[in-house]
């Protein structure tokens, strides 16, 4: 496998790396390979088994911007998709960097109001069709994708003109990176949303709550309501008592009111982006 590298680089790094974008990025990094990963071997998240047979192993660490050479280090695993006959390295890479691709395309069609189209066949392999542009992808692409779009937005919203201006990673041999996130790519993977005018009524289970954010998540497990069952993020909607919240996470099904904000997915459709919380039934 070649030689691939990791690159941050921006005025912020001018007079040495900050570790707290360096961890940020690296952190996000390490989880869009662990979403290739899971996805090929049918997990659903990282083990600690998992991560003695899979990792990123950085060998050698480049100042002046952030430069990373680093391998895949993976050993001993199982398929549970018939992604190659034999998973290696080389396979994560290309599978990382084939959905970088994609990613990019079906972001940019649905911000430019365009609803790409999926064409599966017998193989679970992809037509993915965008106006008159039409692009193969192996099936277990879209679904690495899904799972990865979060970490890729996560990327996307480091770059600042007063602090990176580059986020990149690919083969140390080529001219253009397998990945390339730049000084005009902030807004890449963001997708358009709208809030709904509607008020719906939910049963769920508050599971986590941020006080100093007033923003959490829920599951919602009762099936047939106005929402598909689920986790959601949450923020809550005005400048009411978190309080209420706090206690609620406490029961094991609570009733709110929420207001949805929908997105346009890039996989087809609308569905729920997040929820936000008008207040807590009596």
């Amino acid at each position: 496998m070649a030689e691939l590298e990791f690159k941050i680089d921006g005025p912020a790094l001018k007079d040495g790396v900050p570790i707290h974008l360096a961890l940020a990025a690296l952190e996000n990094f390490q989880a869009v390979l662990d979403k290739t990963y899971l996805v090929a071997t049918g997990g659903k998240k990282m083990t600690a088994n998992d991560r003695e047979k899979y990792f990123l192993r950085a060998s050698e660490f480049r100042t002046g911007s952030l430069l990373t050479v680093f391998e895949v280090a993976l050993q001993g695993v199982q398929l549970g998709l018939p992604l190659v006959s034999q998973l290696g390295p080389q396979n994560l890479w290309d599978y990382t960097r084939e959905t970088f691709s994609f990613l990019k395309l079906v972001c940019g069609a649905v911000q430019r109001g365009e609803s790409p189209e999926y064409e599966f066949n017998n193989q679970g392999d992809a037509i993915v069709h965008v106006g008159d542009v039409h692009n193969h992808y192996h099936g277990p692409v879209i679904q690495i994708g899904e799972r990865a779009l979060p970490n890729y937005q996560n990327l996307a919203h480091m770059i600042d003109q007063k602090k990176l201006s580059e986020i990149s990673a690919g083969s140390a041999r080529t001219e253009r990176p397998d990945i390339y996130i730049g000084s005009n790519d902030r807004e890449m993977f963001d997708v358009p949303t709208r809030i709904e005018k509607e008020t719906v009524e939910l049963t769920c289970e508050i599971f986590d709550f941020n006080k100093y954010k007033n923003a959490g998540k829920l599951s919602v497990s009762v099936a047939g309501q106005q929402i598909p069952t689920g986790d959601y993020n949450f923020s809550i909607f005005g400048s009411q008592n978190n309080v209420d919240y706090i206690y609620s996470m406490l029961k094991p099904q609570v009733k709110l009111f929420c207001l949805v904000e929908m997105e346009a997915s890039p996989f087809g459709g609308d569905r729920v982006h997040k929820l936000h919380v008008t207040g807590v039934a009596a």
